[in-house]
């Protein structure tokens, strides 16, 4: 047969095909551009001369494998759409007299001109528009944006073969899953493809059950996990037992609800809901995947948009908190704080609100009741180390403005990251008791980075100070740790913090190089025993920008494509569930329904089945809160408020989305309802 009627059939098909086969190739285009875009994104120069360059390019080449893994799952996926639309031509060319074979050949120059156009017209969008997303990501970093052309030839060349390579082969795949459809299916079967989910599913108790609890411990785990660092591990978990939990009962559950609906004879027989509930229980089995991967999808979205929102939004507070003022010294001494102040007057820096008190930080090991320092940690107790900060009451009281008091075995107590309701406390062998958990604490920004919970404890006087210090260098178990000067493992240690005057970040620059220079002069002549570090806000500030820059960008990003998926997904539902229920809607006019009450059913069943994988969403999402807000508290975003008001943003703006994609494809489906 003539090589030339092979291609020539391909482009009749694709063009009698086109509006199955334009959304997806329009995805295509746009998902081989994104990861083009991603990918070159990843090993541009110009984001290498920015500052925080390494956590910018660790975020994007994350995102680079999460983007590649998707557009394998996302294209195979829809392309199977098509395929089950196509079954029944490929089976009438087959009674016809072409063979299989040629089938193969057909199904190959469509593939290898629906790849050749997507790559193309992919790559050509992608570098359109890299050097704009260059730009925006510049912009969020607060960088200044590159001129010209920041990567060369050689590293195009590179990025373009890497797309197409990966491209090339999910296409590949997708070519042999569908002549392995064609070979292995009769030409009957092929022609009744499309009404092959037409017998009645069958209730799956077991499954729907095995669901509701996959769901059921997801949300508990979200519901119940105090513990920041269990947060952060068990929050995969979660995810993972909802996306089983979705998956089982959509397929499952929803079955056996709309059987159960079924048995109720005073809701099931009547015109509306006999339709709507017949209609639904006949299809769901092979809706349900698709409105589960919706329902993912969507959950995902508003998951990424809200997390990465909130992290760029709070980032300002998130840097407050780490860096408490504008100039920190911290784990120093009077000798070494007395050289800063006469570097900063030197300068003639005026500093303001300053603040100095005396401290002890060690890390201990919780176990009921009890702080217990120790150095015997092993891998499974690492949720159990904290991070404590013991000031005394007279420091406290003048930092804070307060006037408190406290019996010498009375302690203040305040714990971020996990929780603590008992009323009294051990510490290094003593037993004090919690006369209060106070809200307001000395600020030292070191305790707010570490992933560990913090427990600030406020003991009487300075003194009780000296016994705990005491108390550490005598531990068992601590003479592998760091030294000091006077032997002692654990020392009294002073902060010194202060703002400039307008907190001019200028200034406060200009104060770190004041400190610096002075610092290293003492460290060469040696005629100051320093001890401590020296941090500015101004300058750490961009470190905070290029890793919440990056994650909002990423979080963007990924929450466009995926919301490019769900849409896509949705459409070529409607489209199918139009095709497929048209029959259906015809034979239900014919035995004597008006057209209006044809029209409700179709609305109603249209409305339940596309609503329910964004309520379900919403749930989701709803039930993830807590844990997602434990795990944003590793940065330092304390306000559980705010995060409310991201989420509830971010799916109120999906939700607009989602109806306006909703009524879009509403009219193709009423439109092939209706022919």
């Amino acid at each position: 047969m003539n090589k030339g009627l092979y291609r020539r059939l391909a482009l009749q098909n694709l063009r009698k095909n086109s509006r199955a086969y334009g959304p997806f190739l329009l995805a295509a285009v746009l998902t081989v551009a994104m990861f083009y875009i991603i990918l070159s994104l990843s090993v541009d120069s110009g984001l290498e001369s920015m500052t925080g360059a390494t956590t910018i390019q660790v975020v994007i080449r994350y995102g680079v494998v999460v983007v590649g893994l998707f557009a394998v799952i996302f294209l195979f996926y829809t392309n199977s759409f098509l395929l089950k639309r196509r079954k029944r031509e490929f089976g009438l060319f087959n009674v016809l007299g072409l063979e299989k074979r040629h089938l193969a050949k057909v199904i190959g120059f469509e593939t290898l001109y629906v790849a050749g156009l997507s790559l193309i017209l992919g790559l050509v969008l992608g570098m359109a528009l890299n050097k704009l997303l260059l730009l925006v990501v510049a912009k969020i970093l607060g960088a200044p944006a590159p001129l010209g052309f920041t990567v060369g030839p050689r590293v195009i060349l590179w990025v373009m073969g890497v797309t197409a390579a990966l491209f090339g082969g999910i296409f590949l795949l997708m070519f042999l899953y569908g002549i392995r459809q064609v070979y292995v299916a009769r030409p009957v079967e092929l022609l009744q493809a499309e009404h092959a989910g037409e017998r009645e599913p069958r209730a799956k108790w077991f499954m729907a059950l095995l669901g509701a609890v996959c769901l059921g411990a997801g949300y508990y785990i979200a519901v119940t996990t105090t513990d920041v660092i269990q947060a952060m591990f068990l929050f995969f978990v979660a995810v993972v037992l909802v996306i089983v939990g979705t998956y089982l009962l959509f397929t499952a559950g929803s079955i056996v609800f709309l059987k159960l609906l079924r048995k109720n004879r005073r809701y099931y027989y009547k015109t509306r809901h006999f339709t709507a509930v017949s209609g639904m229980m006949y299809r769901m089995k092979q809706n349900a995947v698709g409105l589960a991967n919706i329902c993912i999808l969507s959950t995902m979205v508003l998951v990424m948009v809200s997390g990465t929102s909130c992290l760029m939004l709070g980032m300002n507070s998130s840097l407050m908190e780490r860096y408490p003022y504008d100039v920190n010294i911290s784990r120093s001494n009077a000798e070494t704080i007395a050289l800063v102040k006469d570097a900063v007057a030197d300068a003639r820096i005026i500093p303001e609100n300053e603040t100095e008190y005396s401290y002890i930080t060690f890390a201990a090991y919780i176990v009921p009741g009890e702080l217990a320092a120790t150095a015997n940690y092993t891998l499974d107790t690492q949720s159990a180390l904290a991070d404590v900060m013991v000031v005394d009451l007279a420091d406290y009281n003048r930092c804070t403005g307060q006037s408190l008091t406290l019996a010498p075995d009375e302690i203040l107590l305040k714990v971020v990251r996990t929780d603590y309701e008992a009323d009294t406390l051990t510490l290094l062998g003593r037993t004090y008791s919690v006369k209060n958990q106070v809200e307001h604490m000395v600020k030292y920004g070191n305790m707010t980075a570490n992933l560990t919970s913090s427990w600030y404890i406020v003991v009487p006087d300075r003194s009780e100070l000296a016994r705990i210090d005491a108390a550490l260098a005598a531990a068992e178990g601590m003479a592998g740790s760091e030294q000091y000067q006077d032997g002692s493992v654990y020392k009294l240690c002073q902060f010194y913090g202060f703002d400039v005057v307008g907190g001019d970040e200028q200034t406060a620059l200009n104060a770190r190089l004041a400190i610096r220079e002075r610092w290293t002069e003492a460290a060469d002549d040696g005629s100051v025993d320093l001890d401590g570090t020296y941090e500015i806000r101004a300058w750490e500030r961009q470190d905070f920008v290029s890793l919440y820059g990056s994650l909002f960008f990423l979080g963007m990003f990924l929450g466009l494509l995926f919301t490019m998926a769900a849409i896509l997904i949705i459409y070529y539902k409607q489209v199918s569930e139009g095709r497929d229920d048209r029959e259906r809607f015809q034979i239900m006019q014919k035995v004597g329904m008006s057209r209006y009450e044809v029209k409700r059913t179709i609305h109603a069943q249209v409305l339940i089945v596309f609503f329910l994988p964004l309520v379900t969403a919403g749930l989701h999402t709803g039930f993830a809160f807590p844990i997602i807000n434990r795990v944003l508290s590793l940065f330092n975003l304390m306000g559980t408020n705010f995060y409310i008001w991201c989420v509830l943003g971010s799916f109120g703006v999906f939700a607009v989305l989602y109806a306006v994609v909703y009524l879009l494809t509403a009219r193709t489906y009423y439109r092939l309802v209706s022919m």
